[in-house]
């Protein structure tokens, strides 16, 4: 039956659904059988029961919007049991429109065959629900900051569900549910772009003449009355055939020694055929006129509006697929600023992953340098390639590196979580002797430079090398005092 999730839970697999008569249904994951979309509040879905009325199966319905224009109305969704249903009700209103069209167009005078929908509209109509998709996750998307890195997110999804996961292993506190909205959303963008990539060659003369035309009311009507116009041509000369047929018979009788009242009949027979011959020819005549006609005006309507439609077919496929890509990477970048909030306030967090040789903040950047740490750079697969590359442009365009003199571990997970906190961007490289701090300070251009007071080394030395490097002779010098040392709680 049909029916409209009220509320679900990711992090329990359980939510509500609710049918046309107001009745409530469990509906747990175990139920949810497709590979689309996760269920979300507002989805309307198709769904079976067993006897006992437990939800045994489930999946988004095919209809998820009925725009102004649609033949079927949300009233239509809840009067009827399936989609199926609902497809041949939506097909019988189009044809009840083409026999009207029929009925009360004089395809005698026709010049030309009007569009019923134009080819933009029909293209909307036609990737409706990557539209609709687009649109939804569009609507409430905040303006992108000129200076953030936008995440690719089909190529670096896997560390941004690793991400995710591990917070939710560590922190008890956080579940999926936190995330549901951007999940829900990626996950539709993800099905629309992976459609677009099966189907990257898809053949517009196909889509032309199986839905474009399809979807032509007045060019369906037109064809429905070439049909007739054929069929009633081949009756007629069926009909003429016959009567020739018969007439050669009557005269062969005619001929022969017939009786002089069969011979009355006979004639009377003739005159008849010979007048349905007569008005036979003559409808055919018009017949043949109209439809010679008409194939002109049905071949001049696909000749005019293929080539527009392939065209812009083509134009709307790659837009679509870049606004597709676009919105799944701003939103894989909210979703990535959002992990990044809640993990750098996270005390499990905190006490876990930051107290490891960890330099990035909790973000998908880092859990891809984590990845990355363990391959061999000389050998990468084409995927790992591209993901190493997506790395250094983060790094080089976006990262910005602070280094910390310390031997204090106390200290130095302090000031990781303090910088790593007053943006995403931020890293923290960690020196505990000399070489560290020397090899740092020239290899690398650093945002500031943290300076444990409490070090047995002879700090001014250490900032007059600071000084006279090439990359950090300007660079922000922060002296770390013992009081506040010995303030930091673990």
């Amino acid at each position: 039956m049909h029916g409209k999730i009220l509320r679900y839970s990711l992090a329990t697999g359980v939510g509500v659904i609710t049918n046309q008569s107001k009745k409530i249904f469990e509906l747990r994951k175990e139920s949810w059988h497709d590979t689309r979309y996760l269920p979300t509040p507002g989805m309307f879905v198709e769904f079976r029961c067993n006897n006992g009325g437990y939800i045994v199966d489930a999946k988004a319905s095919e209809y998820q919007g009925f725009p102004p224009d649609s033949l079927i109305k949300e009233i239509d969704f809840w009067k009827t049991e399936s989609d199926d249903e609902l497809r041949y009700k939506e097909q019988g209103i189009r044809d009840a429109i083409v026999q009207k069209i029929f009925k009360e167009t004089n395809y005698f005078t026709i010049k030309e065959v009007p569009l019923s929908i134009s080819v933009n509209k029909s293209l909307e109509k036609y990737f409706f629900q990557e539209l609709s998709a687009i649109n939804f996750s569009t609507e409430g998307l905040k303006p992108q900051d000129p200076n953030s890195y936008l995440i690719d997110y089909v190529e670096l999804k896997r560390f941004l569900n690793k991400a995710i996961d591990f917070l939710v292993f560590t922190d008890k506190n956080i579940t999926i549910d936190s995330f549901v909205d951007h999940i829900q959303l990626l996950n539709k963008l993800n099905y629309s772009y992976n459609y677009f990539m099966k189907n990257i060659n898809i053949n517009p003369q196909k889509v032309f003449l199986e839905y474009f035309l399809e979807t032509q009311l007045h060019y369906r009507a037109a064809s429905k009355a070439e049909t007739g116009l054929k069929e009633r041509i081949m009756e007629l000369n069926t009909r003429i055939k016959n009567s020739v047929n018969e007439i050669k018979s009557i005269y062969i009788k005619m001929e022969s020694k017939a009786k002089k009242d069969s011979k009355a009949v006979l004639e009377n027979r003739l005159k008849t055929l010979k007048e349905r011959v007569a008005k036979s020819d003559e409808e055919l005549k018009l017949l043949n006129q109209c439809l010679r006609n008409l194939e002109k005006c049905l071949e001049n309507f696909r000749k005019k509006h293929k080539a527009d439609f392939e065209t812009k077919f083509k134009a709307f496929y790659e837009n679509i697929i870049t606004q597709t890509t676009h919105a799944l990477n701003i939103y894989a970048t909210e979703l990535d600023d959002s992990i990044w909030k809640l993990a750098m306030e996270s005390i499990p967090i905190r006490n876990t992953f930051f107290k490891q040789d960890i330099i990035g903040s909790y973000c998908t950047m880092t859990f891809l340098w984590l990845y990355l740490q363990k391959l061999n750079k000389n050998k990468l697969s084409p995927n790992d390639k591209k993901a190493y590359d997506s790395y250094l442009k983060y790094k080089q365009g976006y990262e910005k590196v602070f280094l910390v003199l310390t031997t204090n571990h106390r200290l130095e997970t302090h000031l990781k979580i303090q910088i790593m906190t007053e943006s995403k961007y931020h890293a923290v490289v960690v020196a505990k002797t000399n070489a560290e701090f020397f090899s740092q300070i020239h290899n690398l251009k650093l945002q500031g430079i943290y300076i444990d007071s409490t070090i047995s080394m002879a700090i001014p030395p250490l900032i007059a090398e600071i000084k006279k490097t090439k990359y950090n002779a300007n660079a922000d010098i922060i002296l770390i005092p013992k009081e506040k040392i010995d303030a930091i709680k673990d």
